[in-house]
């Protein structure tokens, strides 16, 4: 392993989160890493300096370099170490929600979530310069993370899939504690997803947007194996509900799981198909998810809705051949709750 460009900072005040985070995301910039993965090393970054001093008795060091294997692989390398009182159970500390101040203790999970190396107090690799870890009182404990700058993958639209979508929050709020996602993992398979944070405000807006972080990075996952982990992801927040649907133009179907009440159909030319969810809240208590397969044929709509959408309305009254844009602009203009955020998510199959 070799390392080129090494950064090392000074933490001990609130304006080191920004500092620090401005130099990680250049380099990440520099190494190839797109914008997606550039803003999940920001999220790295600002989770560890503030870790420091909210937990690490307010001062520290970090630094921040570029990993390169034999076989030309680039990552980038952070080492973040402070004179705290360390962390006394690794595993419990990286369960979200877990915490000894007033906070969501989401921070340790995430950092571990967003790094492919996540080392606490490893041994010093004596290559490392400038973090005198072994001999410094100030500086004792230490997180190690790496994370590799990923192979050059598909990133596009799905040309065959129109989509539409609007979300607003509760009347009077400024943050939405809905969410929702369009993702095209492949030329041929697509993600979408609506998550509802319980309630509304702030601790609804930060459950939903962890949730939605989650399925993300781990869209890869099976949809039953993937709603259990974000449910584990969810706990120590407020909890959510989410409709997740998988399309795939290859096979023409539609693989969906639901917890709560996310309501969502099939819009086809023989009618309407219901999309089934079980009750629950993630990160709280929910079923053994159920995934439905069901066809997805061109010309086809899919539709999802949070429960700020309330159900007085007649699909059969929409031209579903209009943009969808237009359809959810129109659903949530006139029939979104006043009491709700609300969330609508429309998919045109297009012929």
């Amino acid at each position: 392993m070799n390392r080129e460009q090494i950064l090392i900072l000074e933490i001990d005040s609130d304006a080191d989160v920004g500092v620090c985070r401005r130099k990680a995301v250049s380099l990440a910039g520099q190494l190839g890493f797109d914008s997606v993965k550039t803003g999940e090393v920001a999220i790295l970054v600002s989770e560890l300096v503030t870790n420091v001093l909210k937990h690490g008795g307010g001062k520290g060091k970090i630094m921040i370099c570029q990993l390169q294997s034999d076989d030309d692989s680039k990552a980038i390398e952070i080492w973040c170490c402070d004179g705290g009182n360390g962390i006394v159970n690794v595993d419990d500390a990286i369960l979200d929600g877990v915490t000894d101040t007033k906070t969501l203790g989401i921070g340790l999970g995430t950092i571990r979530r967003f790094s492919d190396i996540f080392e606490v107090n490893p041994t010093l690799d004596v290559s490392v310069n400038g973090l005198d870890f072994q001999t410094s009182h100030n500086y004792k404990h230490c997180i190690r993370i790496v994370k590799w700058v990923p192979d050059n993958r598909w990133l596009g639209t799905n040309h065959s899939l129109i989509t539409g979508a609007v979300s607003r929050p509760k009347p009077g709020e400024t943050l939405n504690g809905d969410t929702y996602l369009i993702s095209h993992l492949s030329p041929t398979k697509t993600m979408v997803a609506i998550i509802d944070g319980l309630g509304h405000g702030k601790e609804a807006h930060l459950a939903s947007n962890l949730i939605k972080e989650q399925i993300l990075l781990k869209s890869d996952l099976p949809l039953d194996k993937l709603v259990k982990y974000i449910h584990q992801a969810a706990r120590g927040t407020r909890g959510a509900v989410v409709g997740i649907a998988i399309i795939n133009i290859e096979t023409s179907k539609i693989y969906f799981v639901g917890v709560g009440n996310i309501e969502g159909f099939i819009q086809t030319s023989n009618g309407k198909k219901s999309l089934i969810s079980f009750g629950g809240i993630l990160g709280h208590n929910i079923r053994t998810p159920n995934v439905f397969e069901l066809t997805f044929d061109q010309g086809d709509s899919l539709c999802l809705f949070s429960d700020g959408i309330n159900t007085r309305w007649n699909n059969d009254d929409i031209d579903w051949k209009e943009h969808p844009q237009k359809n959810a602009d129109f659903l949530i203009n006139n029939y979104s709750r006043i009491n709700d955020d609300a969330t609508v998510l429309i998919i045109n199959y297009s012929t």
